[in-house]
């Protein structure tokens, strides 16, 4: 398992219907609340009749109380939650939070994703929260079990749950444009109802609705024998002496295969449409700094004790880290591409015993990391096993007790497995009605999503999103990227709060061109390359939807500021100078407050350049 996973593209989720009205009867009053820190006088007096006039009890950049709605409770939700109640301090002033999770539990992609064999192909070191990253993982790359103990164990400890909502499934949200908040329908226990909030967050994964094959007799009661998913893994079924059929070799294959063919007298068949890098770039063995032919090492209890040291630690993150950015470079198109291409290919052809019938069929041709490129530890070897076979020919259809093969080839299984991934066309599988009260994100993203910087859309006021299209999902840790994402939301909550905002959504001009030179970035690197990818929707020579197109440096420093100049900006009144208040901050009134703060220290003379000491010597 990987934060993305290769599926080929799902069909499209039905949209419901988007008119709604804009204000209820009557709304919860959410509006314009100054905080409990706050003057209590409320921000909202005279904003019908003269929003100029001064009001003498409200100082400048007095805040107000902002209610936000966090959709999902896996890393993003519980990365939301800790900057409201922990990493920003006047966030707990601010903020009332609510976290819906459609499931029983917390976690997410760890919690659906269970299979035998899940792990991350990310570095568990750098795979966790950046507030609190574990010293005990038990090996180089962690697998899904030990990653959801870890996230339940940390949200218990930080009380990341306190604001989480189990087994509430957002079901539609609409802007209501004369308040300026989001109507959030919830539905609990077969009762809807509905919520208010002024920020509206979608914490959502990609890899959370699982993808069915559409392949005739196989959901239609034809096929008699078992049927489970990757990301519905059936546990209570005894999988030991049958023979079993997998379909895909993406993240979550890769890592089921070799787990089948170990069991006792199985049979395993793994059915693939194309090739997939197979490939370690860099060995653990390189980020331990100690030899190993696992492939997948255990830490030793001294490494564990040497990483509870929080220095030592960071050191270990920041060196697995420094690599993977390094290594970023091989993704573009060129030598250095083509170099790692030969060595990828000559690892995987020794692991694949240099069989050229395995060789022709599991090596790609295409550009190393086209597709994510997955470790897969054991999968190749698998194939060089008796009772382990592949095949590249499409499937036509599954009979009662067998799939059958273009080939004419008929191979009969007691099991059917599709490790065919996720629906990650970023489309909400419900409505979300903005300013158009004509149309939904999932309707305009029919064709393909957009967004800007990954985390807005225009029209959608209000709105972020953790991991929407073109995000920095391709290198690296996903968990650092939902980190600064999560950071530039609280920007934008803080400066609604303080400076008398009703609506901020992008404009249309600024993400157009922000996906026009995201495309032209694109073209350089592999991901535009030759193969079919879920990173292009499917497609060979479509555009990449799914990545950011640049380094992960680049999208750091892009979210380290707001451009308030590529926002439409709306705000409560007509006076958008409101937030100045009596024209006094809070700050001074304060007895204690150092009111001479800016006063500067003198710095240091200048060092003389050697032209003007030649200047000096000639006068």
């Amino acid at each position: 398992m990987t934060a993305f996973q290769e599926t080929p593209l799902a069909p499209s989720p039905p949209t419901a219907a988007v008119l709604d009205t804009d204000t209820p009867t009557e709304i919860p009053n959410v509006l314009l609340q100054p905080s409990a820190v706050s003057h209590p006088s409320k921000l909202d007096d005279d904003m019908d009749t003269d929003p100029f006039k001064l009001r003498p009890d409200v100082y400048a950049y007095t805040r107000r109380k902002i209610k936000v709605i966090t959709i999902g409770a896996g890393f993003s939700g519980l990365l939301m939650a800790h900057k409201f109640q922990h990493r920003h301090e006047d966030m707990r002033d601010i903020v009332e939070h609510k976290i819906f999770e459609a499931l029983p539990d917390i976690g997410g992609t760890w919690l659906m994703n269970n299979y035998p064999g899940v792990q991350c192909d990310v570095p568990a070191h750098i795979y966790a929260f950046p507030f609190d990253p574990n010293p005990n993982w038990d090996r180089f790359y962690a697998s899904g079990g030990d990653i959801q103990a870890y996230i339940k164990a940390t949200v218990k400890k930080w009380s990341l749950d306190r604001d989480v909502h189990l087994n509430h499934r957002v079901v539609g949200a609409h802007w209501l444009p004369s308040s300026g908040q989001w109507k959030v329908t919830v539905s609990h226990n077969d009762v809807e109802r509905d919520e208010y909030c002024h920020v509206l967050i979608s914490s959502q994964g990609v890899l959370v609705h699982e993808n069915w094959p559409a392949i005739p007799g196989l959901r239609d009661g034809t096929f008699k024998g078992h049927i489970t998913h990757s990301a519905r893994w059936d546990h209570n079924y005894d999988y030991s002496g049958k023979r079993i059929a997998v379909i895909g070799n993406g993240s979550s294959g890769i890592q089921i295969v070799p787990q089948m063919a170990k069991l006792p007298e199985t049979d395993v068949k793994n059915f693939i449409r194309g090739p997939a890098w197979v490939y370690y770039r860099a060995p653990p063995s390189q980020h331990l700094g100690r030899e190993t032919a696992d492939p997948n090492p255990q830490y030793t209890e001294e490494e564990k004790a040497r990483f509870r040291d929080p220095e030592i630690h960071q050191m270990e993150r920041k060196k697995i880290i420094a690599r993977s950015n390094k290594s970023f470079y091989i993704f573009r198109k060129g030598e250095t591409n083509a170099a790692a291409m030969k060595l990828a290919a000559a690892q995987m052809a020794e692991k694949l015993g240099h069989r050229k019938d395995l060789c022709d069929m599991l090596i790609p041709k295409w550009e190393l990391g086209c597709r994510r490129i997955t470790p897969g530890p054991g999968y190749l070897e698998s194939f060089l096993r008796e009772n382990c076979h592949l095949t590249n020919s499409a499937i036509t259809k599954v009979s009662e007790n067998a799939v059958h093969t273009a080939d004419g080839q008929v191979y009969e299984c007691d099991v059917v497995v599709c490790a065919t991934g996720f629906d990650v066309s970023h489309r909400p599988r419900y409505p979300i009605v903005g300013l158009d009260k004509t149309t939904d994100i999932a309707t305009q993203w029919a064709d393909e999503a957009k967004a800007y910087l990954s985390i807005c859309i225009p029209q959608y006021p209000n709105y972020f999103m953790m991991t929407g299209p073109n995000n920095l999902g391709g290198h690296g840790s996903l968990i650092m990227s939902l980190d600064w994402t999560g950071d530039y939301m609280v920007k934008w909550i803080r400066k609604i709060a303080t400076e008398d905002i009703k609506a901020v959504h992008p404009k249309q001009e600024k993400l157009d061109a922000f996906i026009k030179h995201g495309d032209q970035v694109h073209k350089t690197l592999v991901w535009s390359g030759a193969c079919s990818s879920w990173y292009k929707r499917g497609k060979v020579d479509g555009r990449v939807t799914a990545l950011f197109g640049g380094s992960a440096h680049l999208f750091n420093r892009l979210l380290r500021e707001l451009r308030p100049e590529d926002f439409e900006i709306e705000y409560n009144t007509a006076n958008p100078f409101r937030f100045m208040g009596n024209g006094f901050t809070q700050f001074e009134m304060d007895e204690g407050s150092d009111l001479a703060w800016y006063v500067e220290k003198k710095m240091p003379d200048p060092v003389p350049t050697e032209e003007a000491k030649v200047t000096a010597v000639k006068a």
